[in-house]
């Protein structure tokens, strides 16, 4: 049996093949917050914050930041429904490096209550809370967050890494029709 090197088009292929696997570095990130309002009520959450895959430093502060894309998780007991960017300047940056999570313009979100948030930290580097809707609420919280995952796949990934199998399917289908079989006459 003769042993098959691998043609220029089945390389490329292969080539593509590894390239599309590469994984995303879309995050999870575990989050939560508790205070209590200046003139009373609570002001607690915990979810998930999910961030694209696309880093940078933020001119303006030097760290490392990505776009939060989705969030999940409930504020003062009502399911969070969305990202709510703008309210109060919330840019919806979550940072990798520095001493917080989120920037003076903060996290926007809205709950299933009518209730929108937005979580910032202040002037004097701490963690503020401000509230629209049903209760308005503003005080100082405790914040925490912590990266869970990498590897949330974008759906250009899934299109490149199946592009990349069926580039290496088809090449090797087309290396094995170039075999020619011949019978011996009698």
């Amino acid at each position: 049996m003769r042993k098959r090197l691998m043609t220029p088009l089945s390389l490329i292929g292969a080539a593509i093949a590894l390239l599309a696997g590469a994984p995303a570095s879309a995050t999870e990130v575990l989050f939560n917050f508790s205070g209590t309002g200046f003139f009373g009520g609570t002001l607690n959450a915990n979810g998930t914050l999910t961030t694209n895959d696309m880093s940078f430093i933020n001119p303006l502060n030097g760290f490392t930041a990505q776009s939060i894309i989705g969030i999940s998780g409930t504020f003062n007991g009502s399911p969070i429904t969305g990202l709510a960017p703008g309210l109060f300047g919330a840019n919806n940056l979550f940072y990798f490096t520095g001493p917080f999570f989120v920037d003076g313009n903060g996290l926007g979100f809205t709950t299933a209550a009518g209730v929108s948030a937005n979580l910032f930290v202040t002037n004097d580097t701490s963690y503020r809370v401000n509230t629209l809707g049903a209760g308005l609420l503003t005080g100082l919280v405790t914040a925490s967050a912590t990266p869970i995952a990498a590897a949330v796949p974008e759906p250009a990934t899934w299109a490149m890494m199946l592009l990349g199998f069926g580039a290496v399917g088809f090449s090797m289908r087309s290396a094995r029709r170039k075999t020619k079989l011949s019978f011996a006459k009698a």
